[in-house]
Parts: C-alpha cells; structure tokens; sequence
C-alpha cells in the first residue's frame, strides 16, 4: 500500500504505509509520516543547518534498528559537508516524511549547525537512569533540576525534555564560542558537579561496571561528530513516544519520559526562542578554572592572572 503524504510544498510518497513499525496493532508508517508531516513547524526549527542521522527499523522495532549517517537520498534533500562526509539537513516538512518513509523512527543531531560546524551553540546533559519505573524517574527529576542549579551558577541557561525513552535531556543553549572538545570539558565538569551532590545515586563513570546500578550523568553527547536524539523525535518503543521539550514546571507532573506520544498536539514549543537566551562557554570555562584555583589568562594581556 502507497499513500501520498503533503509536506510544504511537495508531495512525498510513502511506501508500504500500512506496515506497522510498532508492534503488533501500532502505529504505522503512514502514523509515522503524519506526525512528522504535523510536528515539523515545531520541529524544523531546532534542527536546521544541523547534520542529521537516522535510525531505521526496516522491520520494525521488535527486529534491530541501525544507524545510518550518510543515506542516499533525493537530490532536493540538501546536505552537509562534515570531516566524515556529507550528511543530510532537514530543512523541510518533506524532508521529515521522507525519513519516516525509509522507516527512520529516530533522528538523531549535531550540537552545532552551519556555517559553524565543530563549534557547537547548545550542550547536552543526558540523564540516563539504570531501570524503568517511578523512583527511577524521579531521582532523575532531581538530577536535571540540580543540573538546571550548576549550569545557573556558571552563568548558563537550561531547557529541558524527554527523552521518550528512560530518562532527560537538559540542553544549554551557547554562543557559537568553542570549538566540541572544550564544550565536552565544560558538560563534564557540570555533570562533575551534579553527581557530587548525590554520589550515592549519580555517578559519571563511563563503563557500566563502575556505575553499581547508579544513574549515569551522561556528558558524551558533546565532542567531535556526536550525536543527540533531537527534539520531538519519535522513540522505536511500544506505543510511539517522543523526545518531547517541556517546561520546567511541567516537568514535575510527568510521571515518565514517555508521557508524549505520535498522538500529541502542539502549537507552542518550550524552546521556541531557545536561542535568544544563549550564553558565552568562555565564560563558563573561565570561571570553572578560578573555581578550580588555575591561572586564567587575563582577555587584555593574554598574560595570567590568580
């Protein structure tokens, strides 16, 4: 089964629009393209001029997805020099239905955006706790609120969202300062600081092993080429749920990350305007040195300082 799905100004055909990708009698393809089709003016903003990814469950998602960086695709999709290649943009309603046609549940993208690829203008702080459940959820709750705390005392705004899968993301929308590696240093000293105020319960260690069932305060998804899930991204879960931006306030009323699903309707987006309140990671890293007791060299003289 064939059906045409309008997006903009183009009509995008999507094949086999009848095939479930959620498990037996969920959502389908043709689900899947409307709600990228309907979300996309919410959606577009926060990722154009990023390179994107997909990740396709050809079979569904009771089959293995993978990760496909650089997808054929039609020649009005425009694309993105990066160091790995060219990789895809979407810039338009029809280029979301043309992913959900390929069976790309999930977009996944860069921290930064062209013309300034490498030099990102948002950090990403993933709470990712072990297991399901509500104290699972909650105790990440309290971590993206004391991640909110750390990024306000160097000076950073915070937003926050689901992940539609475990757990949070906080992003923290930057000015286009520092090249990835020193926005990674920044986003580990502030999960640093969030997993020292509950060691018990948060912990930055990269391998499971060393995390004895604590939740990982993820700083990785910033640095060279990393990706994110992005925002209103659809999760290959039961039920369809998205990666879902939410007010702080409405963060205390979700019971979890799955809260949003396909079905949601939105006309306002929490982060519309994210970037307006951007802020220097110069700044934030110049002030982690003084805290740290390290010479920082002086914006005048070039000389150190302290």
């Amino acid at each position: 089964m064939r059906t045409t799905v309008r997006a903009g100004r183009r009509k995008v055909e999507v094949r086999h629009s009848d095939k479930s990708l959620f498990g037996p009698d969920g959502a389908t393809k043709a689900d899947l393209a409307d709600y990228y089709a309907r979300i996309a003016p919410l959606m577009l903003p926060l990722i154009k001029g990023r390179p994107v990814a997909l990740e396709r469950y050809v079979d569904g998602i009771e089959s293995p997805g993978f990760l496909v960086q650089h997808p054929a695709h039609p020649k009005w999709v425009r694309t993105l020099w990066t160091a790995t290649g060219r990789m895809m943009e979407c810039h338009e309603a029809a280029t979301l239905v043309w992913c959900a046609d390929q069976d790309a549940i999930t977009l996944h993208s860069w921290s930064s955006r062209t013309p300034r690829l490498g030099v990102p203008d948002r950090m990403v702080i993933d709470l990712d706790p072990v297991e399901d459940g509500e104290e699972a959820f909650d105790s990440c709750r309290d971590a993206a609120w004391n991640v909110r705390e750390v990024l306000s005392e160097l000076g950073l705004a915070s937003y926050v969202m689901t992940t539609g899968s475990r757990g949070l993301h906080v992003h923290s929308p930057l000015r286009p300062e520092v090249e990835d590696m020193e926005v990674r240093r920044l986003a580990k000293a502030v999960a640093d600081r969030v997993a020292a105020r509950a060691p018990d319960e948060w912990t930055t260690r990269v391998r499971k092993a060393a995390r004895h069932g604590r939740m990982f305060v993820d700083y990785l998804r910033n640095g060279t080429g990393q990706l994110a899930v992005a925002p209103y991204s659809v999760r290959p879960r039961p039920g369809a749920p998205v990666a879902t931006p939410v007010t702080w306030e409405e963060l205390d009323q979700l019971s979890t990350s799955r809260d949003f699903t396909i079905e949601m309707e939105r006309e306002e987006c929490p982060f519309s305007g994210m970037r307006r309140h951007a802020r220097s990671p110069r700044r934030a890293l110049a002030q982690l040195d003084r805290d740290e007791g390290r010479a920082v060299p002086s914006p005048r003289t070039g000389q150190s300082e302290g």
